[in-house]
């Protein structure tokens, strides 16, 4: 993996044309010409699209412009990689053509001097046991068989009330953001005990970082309409950014 590495997530690009679709793509094509030399690489860190679901055949091209974008900078010699979210774990073939490498689940990496814990971030807290125990169906195999026979209109709808269902559970309480923390800090405790130096995820739509003794854990906010939020990492250190 080529330094300096990118990090980014949480952009919910729609499966349908929007204004909001356009201006976060605008956005994307800023940060992408901001770092087009520095010949790193950009990790996507999940909830890239707001929905995707790539079927066998006739996929319709919901993101033509999306993948265009993926395209010519992968071409232009920066590494793309990709790690799924509750919104986009159903990749398949054609979107992994557009990466360097794709990751459904958690990623361990030794990147420069420092251990890096990748994770999306989704099913980590212990109360949310409803999601927990969706997200174990979204993702078995016997699902994507069933749902990849629905017609793909009633597909669209199903995941359309799924999608924003699920982005109610971000609209939080200063009590609950408290207990959000406090349960994130165990988590990258637990992998800092394991030699991790960064854990860094998405997901939560918020930006939250807490470092001690040198290490570090670092929730991403998303990347929305006016402003791109991003992690920066050299080797050495990881900064956070935004555009």
């Amino acid at each position: 993996m080529q330094l300096p590495v990118y990090f980014f997530g949480d952009n919910h690009f729609s499966p349908v044309e929007s204004l909001s679709n356009d201006r976060k793509l605008e956005k994307m094509q800023e940060f992408f010409e901001s770092i087009k030399t520095s010949r790193g690489s950009v990790f996507i860190m999940g909830d890239f699209f707001d929905y995707y679901f790539e079927y066998q055949k006739n996929n319709p091209d919901y993101y033509i412009d999306i993948f265009d974008l993926l395209k010519s900078i992968k071409n232009s010699g920066i590494d793309i990689y990709f790690i799924a979210g509750n919104h986009d774990y159903w990749i398949g073939d054609k979107f992994r053509s557009l990466t360097t490498k794709s990751y459904l689940h958690d990623q361990s990496l030794s990147l420069g001097k420092k251990k890096i814990y990748i994770t999306h971030g989704d099913g980590i807290l212990s109360w949310d046991r409803g999601y927990r125990a969706l997200k174990f169906i979204l993702r078995s195999r016997i699902f994507r068989l069933f749902y990849s026979l629905l017609p793909i209109n009633i597909a669209l709808n199903i995941a359309k009330k799924i999608s924003y269902e699920r982005k109610d559970s971000h609209q939080v309480n200063e009590k609950l953001l408290n207990k959000i923390h406090t349960e994130l800090i165990k988590f990258a405790k637990s992998k800092w005990e394991l030699g991790h130096d960064i854990v860094i995820m998405g997901h939560y739509h918020h930006s939250f970082n807490f470092s001690e003794n040198d290490k570090h854990l670092i929730v991403l906010d998303d990347c929305s309409e006016e402003k791109f939020n991003f992690a920066k990492y050299d080797g050495e250190s990881i900064s956070i950014e935004s555009l």
